[in-house]
């Protein structure tokens, strides 16, 4: 009796897992990087996120967002100034090659955070200056070469990327290089 009890509630357990064999959960396989970039629409240097909109492809059209900055401190005798900038860029981007190796382009904004302090003077005549804000100050594109893995690994892009800033206009002679890691 004990023995049939026993098989069965262990017939009763794993019934649930006999049908669910038919429902298998459907995993998000959008082609995903994250990467750190030199140079390009950081300015300096910044981290980015970039994924495929379409799932189960490497090409395509996708979408770039990142973080990323600069900030400097010079001094003399008589003064100090620091400026800090923090860069958020947004890009919308398309990609040409269905294996590892793809032609990039893409086109973006460029949201800014900056401040900047000034201490100036003498003893008898100080001066303390400072100011900080967060706005568009431009676009830019992109135009390039990455390598990315087919599942997971290392990728890498080398890009052409003007800038494209209020006051300044068009700045051509500004590259990019991102290396991170790629998955799915």
């Amino acid at each position: 009796m004990k023995k049939s009890v026993l098989i069965i509630a262990l017939f009763l357990a794993l019934q649930p897992l006999a049908f669910a064999q038919d429902k298998i959960p459907q995993f998000d396989t959008r082609h995903k990087n994250i990467y750190v970039e030199f140079l390009g629409s950081h300015i300096l240097a910044g981290v980015n996120y970039d994924m495929r909109l379409k799932k189960g492809v490497m090409d395509g059209i996708g979408f770039r967002a990142g973080v990323g900055g600069i900030s400097t401190t010079t001094s003399d005798i008589d003064s100090e100034v620091s400026l800090g900038i923090v860069t958020f860029p947004l890009e919308i981007n398309h990609l040409v090659g269905k294996k590892r190796s793809s032609f990039v382009t893409g086109a973006g904004l460029l949201p800014v955070y900056a401040s900047f302090s000034s201490e100036a003077g003498t003893l008898d005549d100080y001066e303390y200056i400072t100011g900080e804000g967060f706005a568009v100050v431009g676009g830019f594109l992109s135009m390039g070469y990455r390598y990315q893995p087919k599942k997971s690994g290392v990728m890498f892009q080398f890009h052409w990327n003007p800038l494209i800033l209020r006051g300044t206009g068009f700045n051509a002679g500004w590259f990019g290089l991102g290396i991170g890691v790629g998955f799915k």
